[in-house]
């Protein structure tokens, strides 16, 4: 009798373990982009904490969308990530990395997303993050609206003139290498930044920002940043400050390091080129 007892004892643990290995995972997020991709490809329940930001309008295209159960980290704290005993922990390449470090240490499964300073880089994020959590086809529906979003723009705007845009935030400009300058670059324009030699986010100065003498400035709604430029003494003579040409871009989607990246890059080339850009996509 003893060999079917140890057996059907095997067949319960094998049966424990299997039931163990496919239990969804506890996903946290500690970064606005992986909120906002979580919450579409995650099913309810396995998204345990996200960032403070995800409820502001201004900052996230989420707003309005996440149950009030999960988490809300007011920072990246380690003590409060720990408590709610995360399976994975998603960062992005933009989170400190002292404080990955910390959460590696600590034993805890960290995913960074990476690569997020281009719209193919972003494209690229969204499938790996999908292959992470377990949901990759979820994944893969998300980067299918976002391809034939971009290929519909980039077929709209084949043979169009680029002008020169230059983003303002203070004193600071992108250049090359950023987000927001494959943002304008996807948009149909040409960055002024890249022309000045700017790497990253830097300030170029608001002489050379003024002889750079762009066709259009782009500035976020943030509270004061388009009077950064049009109550400034040197950059309100600009010829586009005067004419006009100041887009005032939503900062949800400036700072959109997700499938929203290519929603973005919409909404901006349907300022630029309203001939070839319908403000809503069809």
């Amino acid at each position: 009798m003893r060999a079917p007892l140890h057996r059907a004892f095997a067949l319960v643990l094998a049966l424990g373990a299997s039931v163990h290995a496919a239990a969804p995972p506890r996903v946290a997020s500690v970064n606005l982009s992986a909120d906002e991709v979580l919450l579409e490809i995650l099913p309810p329940g396995q998204l345990v904490a996200v960032t403070r930001w995800v409820d502001d309008a201004s900052m996230s295209s989420a707003a309005g969308r996440v149950p009030p159960g999960i988490f809300r980290l007011q920072k990246a704290d380690l003590e409060q990530l720990l408590a709610l005993k995360p399976d994975l922990v998603v960062l992005s390449e933009y989170t400190d990395a002292d404080f990955q470090r910390l959460l590696e240490r600590s034993g805890a499964r960290v995913h960074r997303m990476g690569g997020l300073r281009s719209l193919a880089g972003v494209r690229q994020a969204l499938l790996d993050l999908g292959r992470v959590v377990g949901q990759d086809r979820a994944a893969s529906r998300l980067v299918e609206r976002y391809d034939a979003t971009l290929s519909d723009l980039a077929h709209r705007l084949q043979g169009a003139p680029r002008p020169r845009l230059l983003y303002w935030s203070g004193d600071m400009t992108a250049g090359a290498d950023t987000a927001i300058g494959a943002l304008i670059e996807g948009a149909g324009a040409t960055n002024v930044g890249r022309e000045l030699g700017v790497v990253g986010i830097a300030a170029p100065g608001a002489e050379r920002a003024f002889a750079s003498d762009p066709d259009v400035v782009l500035v976020t709604d943030w509270p004061g940043a388009r009077e950064a430029v049009t109550a400034h003494p040197l950059l309100s003579q600009l010829r586009a400050a005067r004419e006009g040409r100041v887009v005032v871009m939503p900062n949800r989607l400036v700072v959109a390091l997700s499938q929203h990246t290519a929603d973005a890059a919409w909404w901006l080339a349907a300022r630029l080129h309203p001939e070839r850009v319908p403000e809503t996509r069809p």
